[in-house]
């Protein structure tokens, strides 16, 4: 079976993001391609400074604006992002309308949902769904849309109109691709576009992110610190003063759950 360029691009992209660093042969074995095909490849990501090549091998550069496969970012950080979601699941009351969008993080995020009652949870995540159903005492609401099976949630305008058009949270729920002294950013515009509509939308958005993402470089920015609906972001770590002082005199609360 043929597999388009753009594919190929992809699968390197998904195969760096778990290796870090691995050499050309071993990436060539791994997608079953001629060497210059793999070369050709390798020159495209180059160019738009996804990789970097060095004497045989090839790496996934830190600030690279890629959006990462929903199975691997699920992957990563598992034990963080558990308490990431364990945390913000005791900012919930009985009864509360809650976003969850199409992050990798919060699919751990309904777990922790033991013990609350009438809660009405409104998403695009199809994983969430998953969980979701399983527990009692509790509605879903899954919103319209085309579904983007690179990150398994539902995006574009029709999603985007039926949470503007139909829903009103309580709470939202949202992760990031990075944070820097400036702002909030994502790596992906579908993603960012459903984003932006939830935050307006809810009445109040709790940002859960891990530490690995602080000073990283994305091109879109989602919201500058300076957003009246953006009350809380949640970490493992704290980040640079730089960072943290933008958040907090922002009149965000910045909670570190490794000093809880």
């Amino acid at each position: 079976m043929n597999v388009s360029k753009a594919d190929r691009l992809q699968q390197i992209i998904e195969i760096l993001a778990k290796n870090k660093r691995i050499s050309t042969k071993e990436l060539q074995e791994k997608l079953g391609i001629s060497i210059s095909t793999l070369r050709r490849d390798l020159i495209s990501l180059q160019a738009t400074n996804t990789i970097s090549r060095t004497h045989g091998y090839v790496s996934l550069l830190e600030n690279s604006n890629v959006e990462i496969a929903y199975a691997t970012r699920r992957s990563e950080n598992v034990a963080v992002k558990n308490k990431l979601c364990k945390y913000a699941a005791d900012l919930i009351t009985n009864g509360a309308a809650i976003f969850l969008d199409g992050s990798s993080t919060l699919t751990f995020l309904p777990k922790y949902f033991a013990g609350k009652e009438n809660l009405h949870i409104i998403t695009n995540n199809i994983n969430i769904v998953d969980e979701v159903t399983q527990l009692k005492n509790i509605d879903i609401s899954v919103l319209g849309g085309q579904i983007y099976n690179r990150s398994n949630s539902i995006l574009g305008p029709k999603a985007i109109y039926d949470l503007n058009n139909n829903y009103r949270p309580n709470l939202n729920f949202i992760s990031c691709s990075s944070i820097d002294e400036n702002g909030i950013y994502m790596a992906d515009e579908s993603q960012t576009y459903m984003k932006r509509a939830a935050i307006a939308k809810s009445e109040k958005t709790i940002l859960l992110i891990d530490h690995t993402k602080f000073g990283k470089k994305d091109y879109i920015l989602l919201s500058d610190f300076n957003s009246k609906k953006i009350k809380t972001i949640i970490t493992d770590k704290t980040p640079s003063t730089a960072i943290a002082k933008n958040i907090t005199s922002s009149g965000i609360d910045l909670i570190v759950t490794s000093t809880q």
